[in-house]
């Protein structure tokens, strides 16, 4: 009997291993995010000079579950504008080779103001996670509202970027700046 007990008890803490180390690899909020951000691509259209070889996105600073879920789930199996899409995840902006998407972690937010005034007229959509990110320097911040990953949305922020918008954005954005 006490045999039996034993053989139970590591069968279930076998599980709750196995459990607990796929959670870890697994980020819902990541997969979410990074739909949301190759399904954003399809509702701007980027300068003629960002068109041609690799769609680059960028993370600025620590997301490791969102780069991981963006290179399984976008540059492994995606293109975008039949573009090769390559995902770089870094603590610097290099202005000079700006990228298509730019997506700037909490963290990582505070460099928002300076990096924005370099990526005038680049191409560049520039998405934050970040109270008030979008009334400030983002085009895209995410928010969370009722449980939901939602977004907000600025077109002038676009503009300035150097990118056009379809209009059909503003109908899927939880606030309109």
């Amino acid at each position: 009997m006490i045999a039996f007990r034993y053989k139970y008890i590591i069968a279930v803490l076998s599980c709750i291993l196995i459990f607990t180390s796929f959670q870890q690899d697994y980020d819902v909020n990541a997969k979410i995010k990074a739909m949301y951000i190759y399904n954003f691509t399809r509702y701007f259209e980027w300068p003629e000079g960002s068109k041609a070889g690799t769609f680059t996105i960028h993370i600025l600073g620590a997301s490791n579950s969102l780069v991981k879920e963006l290179n399984d789930n976008v540059a492994s199996k995606k293109t975008i504008g039949g573009q090769k899409v390559e995902v770089i995840n870094t603590e610097k902006v290099d202005s000079k080779h700006a990228p298509q998407v730019l997506y700037i972690t909490p963290d990582q937010y505070p460099q928002l103001k300076s990096i924005a005034s370099k990526l005038k007229n680049k191409g560049v959509l520039v998405i934050a996670e970040k109270d008030g990110a979008a009334k400030a320097e983002a085009v895209i911040n995410f928010v969370v509202i009722n449980n939901k990953q939602k977004f907000e949305f600025n077109k002038n922020n676009a503009t300035k970027y150097g990118l056009k918008t379809s209009e059909e954005l503003k109908n899927q954005a939880s606030a309109v700046y």
